[in-house]
């Protein structure tokens, strides 16, 4: 399990920043289309999550992490034969899918996995490994990339073959059993397990507005603050890879610990704190001037060092709330449409980027600081209406 999880993440880091710059590179595609083309690619991939929740909830979390690995082949064996915009779209098509795929099924595969043990030591222990993993691959593209653009192709060759090397992994690894049909249980909050139910819970619906308002975490780092400090700072592009590397650096040291430390703590706190932490790094720039020097650098740094820490606190309980709350018979459209909102607010965050090159730039630290205050609040608020066993992280056994 754990050989398959590195193989495969490994493999994300090595092409992670690649996907514009590739095709810039390799075809005679101009780059407007390039960039229309992935948004485009990206949007009509969204659906493929709540797909992918059908798909889990009918043949099984493990059959949609071998199938969202092989899409992942395909879709980068597309690269190496695209010249044209038809096949650049189904290569950044297939991609993004299979992205969109796996985040639906991975919460749902260590939910299987853990088998009745505590959710978040799973998941925190797999964690530092993808991030130990991801943090590799990075640096193995930097440095293949550092030799020249033939690199380029090598590192999509590889992705193509770590990629097919995960899906015969997980294919052959065990997972726990899954209780589509649990005993009936004199809990006032348990239903029946009808999709229909699922979407009139009060909870859920708070849980997905959360999940929408906390997507623009994942790409707070690399656009908003990437922008501001190689734009409006003057840094070196190098600033998104440092802050990069802190960030899997800590997380691949001190997730399991973090994990362990806020065993038994109510998870919903867990998650809202996450959410205020990353909220916080926006409110002193709408007040802070332009950086420069070493000062610049020590924000960057300690920016790091909070988004890291707000993960580790929130991503387990988080997790394991998507993975509990829902009935079982759901569980895995359930999480489809979380993650699927949280794609949408990742896809629609970089819009507020305008606000940069207007009077008014600070306006966008202020909406980045409402939006995560509203995902604290959604998410504190979702689980005061869900039962125990799903509200408080379970205490860590040894």
């Amino acid at each position: 399990m754990t050989f398959a999880v590195l193989v495969d993440t490994i493999g994300a880091g090595l092409t992670l920043p690649l996907t514009i710059v590739y095709f810039t590179l390799t075809t005679d595609v101009p780059l407007a289309v390039i960039g229309l083309l992935s948004t485009v690619a990206s949007l009509a991939a969204l659906p493929i999550g709540l797909l992918g929740g059908v798909l889990t909830d009918r043949f099984g979390a493990k059959a949609s992490m071998i199938l969202n690995n092989l899409m992942s082949a395909a879709g980068f064996a597309l690269y190496l034969i695209a010249h044209d915009p038809v096949v650049v779209f189904a290569a950044i098509f297939l991609a993004n899918a299979s992205e969109r795929l796996y985040w639906t099924s991975w919460t749902a595969y260590v939910h299987d996995l853990a088998d009745g043990r505590p959710f978040e030591r799973w998941f925190a222990f797999l964690e530092a490994i993808k991030a130990a993993a991801l943090g590799t691959g990075a640096v193995v593209a930097a440095v293949t990339l550092a030799h020249g653009q033939d690199g380029l192709r090598w590192l999509i060759v590889a992705n193509v073959v770590t990629s097919v090397a995960a899906a015969v992994v997980f294919a052959t690894q065990p997972t726990g059993t899954r209780d589509e049909h649990p005993p009936r249980s004199s809990d006032p909050h348990e239903t029946s397990g009808t999709l229909r139910e699922f979407l009139a819970d009060r909870s859920m619906r708070l849980i997905t507005l959360g999940q929408f308002l906390i997507g623009p975490a994942m790409v707070l780092p690399n656009v908003a603050l990437s922008v501001l400090f190689v734009q409006q700072w003057h840094m070196p592009p190098a600033v998104a890879p440092v802050q990069f590397a802190v960030a899997t650096a800590l997380s691949a040291v001190f997730q399991t610990s973090v994990t362990r430390w806020v065993a038994g703590l109510d998870r919903g706190t867990l998650i809202a704190t996450g959410a205020l932490l990353t909220g916080a790094i926006a409110v002193p720039l709408v007040f802070l001037p332009p950086l420069a020097g070493a000062a610049a650098w020590c924000f960057v740094v300690l920016v790091g060092i909070v988004l890291a820490v707000a993960d580790m606190i929130s991503l387990p309980a988080a997790n394991a709330v998507m993975a509990e709350a829902p009935h079982p018979r759901v569980r895995g459209r359930a999480i489809g449409v979380f993650q699927t909102a949280s794609s949408v607010g990742m896809a629609l965050f970089p819009l507020s980027l305008a606000f940069l090159d207007t009077d008014v730039p600070w306006l966008l630290w202020v909406l980045t600081a409402v939006v995560f205050a509203g995902a604290a609040w959604s998410w504190r608020t979702a689980l005061v209406g869900l039962p125990p066993r799903v509200r408080v992280a379970a205490p860590d056994e040894g």
